[in-house]
């Protein structure tokens, strides 16, 4: 929370999981300009108890905050909800669908005055200073909003060029932890050079002028780092969308940083995390890295088959992804994945290539077996494709398709009656064991001296590799029945994968308590 007297000027509403980096950039920017700001996160608070917060503030704005698309409704009853109740500040939204979709968001939540378009620091505050007078806001650039029953567009605000101008995120007053150890998330740069076709980032930044990705100054980032430490911080969650190594650039980039965490002598007091794409991995910037605090990297593989990385639009084909493993394991980095098991291309044999894949992705339990559906948000090519195809399914919140051949869609409701609480649920087994082997690996930095966390990380990977095979061989048995019956022969004897998914769902819960017994025991 952030406040100078009992009312405030700005009241910034969004999801916080963890620390939203970009309502705390737009906070720490409005405060430094001597607007006071208030940060909501809103969702563990009720409507009531939002409103309740509008009315002791009593703010001039309210921001919301629209990250995830799914969460537009919820946002519209909210927003109705507090114009019912009396609310008379000025409503705005930002995100990636605001952005991207102005029209449609104006016309679904009607109590919005403005949607803040692409990124929020400088409109937010042309806004606030010309909040009086709507006869002005066709003079801010990066806005839309309705006049005269039209809605109105202005021009785009270009992209801040020296993200080193911005102070710093405002942080919670209490800081995140693991087993007492300080955890913060941190964002190097914005953008992202590549055209994945089920992303939205691209379309987001495209959209205005200015480079595609823009980096702080490592000096800046170590800057902010040391005040964090000071804090209590020692891990390090890194937030951009892609850490990239290839460049001559980056290179550099990364050999001043690793020089400065050095010199700062954080170096081997921290312990940090990436994200990063299969072909932006390079061996001895790794390395180098690694020297530094790297311990965890998420690679965004999406695929195990050439057809899905073509979906993806990925430029790089499968045995790239091998030759990229291999780098990690040599530099002894441990890692997780995202992977889209699921597209509008998906077939059987892709299915067949993907349940392949993992048994060389999963070897030896070093990472879980876990997977989603490519979605078809807002703003990207997969989105764009579908619709021309005329397969664009669902609602607005929650868009959808059916495949190619209607038997995918039945793999697919199997593969939701046999997974989806090992994958998507807190408690699921998904959740467990990459909980376990976090928790390994910070006992082995941090705690090496009072727990054996050698022997805790292989009896992770060991219910890892039990958890796996089960997975991969119920896989393996759904996709062979399928492939062996036509659409009428599924339904008919669907009794059979019913009782292959509650024998899967079995063993999940039953390697889920031996995952509960192991990290009790380190506790």
């Amino acid at each position: 929370m952030i406040q100078t007297k009992s009312n405030c000027d700005v009241l910034l509403v969004g999801y916080e999981d963890e620390e939203n980096l970009g309502l705390r950039s737009m906070a720490s920017f409005l405060v430094e300009k001597g607007i006071d700001v208030e940060i909501l996160p809103c969702q563990n608070v009720s409507k009531e108890g939002i409103l309740k917060q509008i009315n002791k503030r009593n703010p001039k704005i309210i921001g919301f905050s629209l990250i995830f698309q799914r969460m537009i409704f919820d946002f519209a009853e909210l927003i109705d909800y507090l114009r019912n109740n009396g609310v008379k500040s000025h409503f705005t939204i930002g995100g990636h669908f605001p952005t991207l979709e102005y029209e449609k968001i104006l016309e679904l939540l009607p109590g919005l005055d403005t949607v803040v378009r692409h990124e929020g620091e400088l409109t937010l505050l042309d806004l606030y200073r010309h909040l009086k007078s709507q006869s002005q806001w066709s003079e801010i650039r990066g806005i839309a909003y309705r006049r005269n029953g039209a809605i109105e567009v202005t021009s785009p605000r270009p992209l801040i060029q020296d993200l080193n101008s911005l102070p710093f995120p405002v942080r919670e007053d209490k800081m995140r932890d693991h087993r007492g150890v300080g955890v913060c998330s941190i964002l190097a740069s914005r953008g992202c050079y590549y055209d994945c076709s089920f992303c939205s980032v691209q379309e987001f930044y495209s959209g205005a002028p200015g480079p595609r990705r823009r980096s702080r100054s490592p000096s800046n980032v170590v800057k902010e780092m040391e005040q964090l430490f000071e804090r209590g911080a020692r891990i390090f969650i890194f937030k951009d969308d892609d850490f990239s190594m290839k460049s001559r650039t980056q290179q550099r980039w990364i050999d001043e940083f690793s020089y400065l965490l050095k010199e700062s002598g954080l170096a081997d007091q921290i312990l940090w995390r990436i994200s990063c794409r299969v072909d932006e991995v390079d061996r001895n910037m790794l390395n180098k890295l690694k020297t530094v605090g790297l311990d965890f990297l998420y690679l965004g593989i999406e695929s195990g088959c050439e057809q899905g990385l073509k979906t993806c639009n990925k430029h790089y084909g499968v045995e790239d992804i091998y030759k990229t493993l291999d780098i990690i394991e040599s530099s002894r980095i441990n890692f997780e994945y995202g992977f889209m098991f699921f597209d509008p291309d998906t077939d059987l044999g892709s299915v067949k290539d993907n349940i392949s894949f993992f048994e060389t992705l999963c070897k030896d339990g070093r990472v879980v077996v876990h997977f989603t559906k490519m979605f078809p948000y807002v703003g990207t090519q997969i989105a764009h494709k579908l619709r021309a195809e005329g397969r664009l399914e669902g609602s607005i919140d929650s868009p959808d398709y059916r495949y190619k051949d209607a038997r995918i869609d039945l793999l697919e409701a199997f593969f939701t009656d046999a997974f989806h609480k090992m994958l998507f649920e807190p408690e699921g087994l998904v959740n467990k064991l990459q909980y376990a082997k976090f928790d390994s690996v910070i006992l082995n930095k941090f705690f090496s001296d009072i727990y054996d966390a050698k022997n805790y990380m292989k009896s992770v990977s060991h219910l890892t590799k039990v958890s796996n095979e089960s997975i991969l061989e119920t896989m393996r048995l759904a996709a062979d029945f399928i492939d062996d019956h036509d659409h009428v022969g599924i339904i008919k004897n669907w009794y059979m994968l019913k009782e292959l998914a509650e024998q899967e769902r079995y063993v999940q819960d039953v390697i889920g308590s031996e995952v509960d017994k192991l990290i009790k025991i380190y506790n």
